[in-house]
């Protein structure tokens, strides 16, 4: 038997490809974690900080948001501190100055991205 029977070429090589050819799979849905949080750590710092400053109530939900996404980082429950709306439940112009007070403080240190939501990149417990 020759060789040139087992080539396959041209119309029948594009045919085959296309038969093996498996349609990709869409990008997998990361389930959400059914982790739950009882307590939180507030650090003394944290408190007088805050207190000392004076500032709005949205930068005090703020900074319990983050210490909450924080426990939950710990638990390997989520991967980053993501500060979107959705996360915080705060208006976009309170959550930027909520940031804002929380990085001039020096509690936290943040990644903005044009288009994306601020990421925490340190805290300063």
């Amino acid at each position: 038997m020759p060789i040139s029977d087992f080539i396959i070429q041209g119309k029948e090589l594009r045919a085959l490809m296309k038969k093996m050819k498996t349609p990709r799979s869409k990008a997998k849905k990361r389930k959400k974690s059914g982790f739950e949080f009882q307590w939180v750590k507030l650090p003394l710092r944290w408190i007088r900080i805050l207190h000392q400053a004076a500032v709005s109530p949205s930068t005090y939900d703020l900074a319990h948001t983050i210490l909450v996404e924080s426990f939950k980082l710990e638990q390997m429950a989520v991967r980053q501190i993501v500060l979107s709306a959705h996360v915080t439940g705060l208006s976009k112009q309170a959550r930027i100055r909520a940031i804002n007070n929380l990085v001039r403080l020096r509690l936290i240190k943040v990644k903005r991205g044009k288009g994306k939501a601020v990421r925490v990149v340190d805290l300063y417990i």
